[in-house]
């Protein structure tokens, strides 16, 4: 069989827990459509090599210093190694690299190199970051992206790259060519990688809806996609009974924006674990919705569902209607309860400093989730409000600007500390940018 003239590959820093589910659709798509693709995640490479010290720091979110330097890091940590990846790349006529924040400048200098070496290589850089540096430009990238990359995708990549490698897409740049729907999408097998050379080896992140159907004010997440679409129930079934079978998977990580986006959809997975598992163990992210009936609820209890991700974000209704939420401060209330009605687990979020929060909106807040300590099992994630590239928010209130958006998050963090809520330390203002300028 003739050697895959692809390869898709992630650099580091990235979070290394679980295989790198883009890229497994990716492959997945271009496998179905008679183009192979092999899955190189130097992240995970270079993540296993570590040291305890460096992978501590590797878990760091937001640590820049980190994401600054590591390129350098690997390369006089592990020379070997990293001479042997480049070697492996070079042998591809094309390299597909999945761009984030936290592995830009990584990635970037890696693709030089790569040209450095072989002048007709062609790189290709998407994911979430080319989305972002594509807003932040306002249609336009800056010239080292643009001198760097053969191709930019912006948005969802497998039409665009499929049509490129098959030499149907002449132009430079892809903007939000999506799937009409996602039937066409094959699920990741991960093939030619190791599922139990990640951490949580025993988990496996899935991803049955792509798209949202809220439109919150701050989130940057929804504008990946042009409206919101979901697979079949079907699918998802046989992505989960592979994996059984082929990983020893037990525990499953929906990837969605909303796993209660559809909930007809949402029920009828639901009835299909049940029906072909009895139950799994599986994890996501939920919105408060006035119109969820509770015997849907007890059927994601039922099913196996362990824990839920709720974007609460602020107890004042003012602000939840400038963050243009959907609900109440009531409706929360009521939403908290029928989780707790149905035995779900759920640990919720919270931004201070949103943009036009006053000291009385925040208090409210702060009130709101310390009076109600019975019904929220979990703090899940607090940060000062940041301002994300293509969002209609005011970029003048982001933290670094707005020191008291700082201090308010001080202030509730040490509030719940004192209530003595559940919480994770490590998600408590994890999304502030640690080391900058050190």
């Amino acid at each position: 069989m003739a050697k895959p003239r692809a390869a898709l590959t992630i650099l580091p820093l990235f979070w290394p827990k679980m295989p790198p589910i883009g890229l497994g659709f990716l492959q997945g798509f271009l496998q179905k459509n008679g183009l192979g693709a092999d899955i190189l995640d130097l992240n995970n490479l270079f993540y296993n090599l570590a040291d305890e010290g460096l992978k501590s720091q590797w878990l760091k979110s937001c640590n820049v210093e980190l994401e600054e330097n590591i390129f350098g890091v690997i390369q006089a940590n592990y020379p070997q190694e990293f001479a042997a990846a480049l070697d492996k790349l070079l042998s591809y006529e094309s390299i597909g690299l999945s761009c984030f924040k936290s592995n830009l400048a990584a990635t970037l200098e890696f693709g030089r190199l790569l040209k450095s070496k072989r002048k007709d290589i062609r790189i290709i850089l998407g994911g979430p970051e080319i989305a972002r540096l594509f807003f932040k430009g306002g249609g336009k990238f800056a010239a080292d992206i643009l001198q760097l990359a053969d191709f930019l995708v912006a948005g969802e990549g497998e039409a665009p790259l499929l049509d490129y490698l098959n030499g149907r897409n002449s132009r430079k740049v892809a903007e939000f060519e999506q799937l009409p729907d996602l039937e066409a999408l094959d699920f990741p097998r991960y093939q030619g990688i190791s599922i139990s050379s990640y951490p949580k080896r025993e988990s496996i992140p899935l991803q049955f809806s792509r798209g949202c159907v809220r439109k919150c004010g701050f989130c940057s997440e929804r504008l990946l996609y042009k409206g919101f679409r979901t697979r079949t129930v079907e699918s998802v079934i046989e992505e989960i009974s592979y994996h059984r079978e082929n990983n020893h998977t037990a525990d499953f990580v929906f990837f969605d924006s909303l796993i209660n986006a559809d909930l007809g959809q949402l029920e009828a997975l639901c009835d299909k674990i049940r029906k072909n598992f009895g139950s799994i163990n599986w994890e996501a992210q939920i919105a408060v919705r006035r119109d969820m009936r509770q015997e849907i609820f007890e059927k994601m209890k039922a099913s196996g569902c362990y824990n839920l991700f709720l974007g609460l974000e602020s107890g004042s209704d003012r602000i939840l209607k400038k963050m243009n939420k959907g609900f109440t401060s009531k409706d929360a209330l009521d939403f908290f309860r029928r989780l707790n009605q149905a035995g779900l687990s759920f640990g919720i979020s919270i931004i201070t400093g949103f943009p036009g929060e006053t000291e009385a909106d925040f208090r409210e807040s702060l009130d709101f989730v310390i009076r109600n300590r019975g019904l929220i099992p979990k703090i899940e994630q607090v940060n000062p409000f940041i301002y994300y590239d293509g969002t209609a928010a005011d970029k003048k209130a982001d933290y670094k600007l707005n020191p008291e958006s700082l201090r308010r998050m001080e202030t509730f963090v040490r509030e719940i500390k004192d209530n003595n809520f559940k919480f994770t330390n490590a998600f408590l203002g994890n999304l502030i940018e640690k080391n900058a300028g050190v």
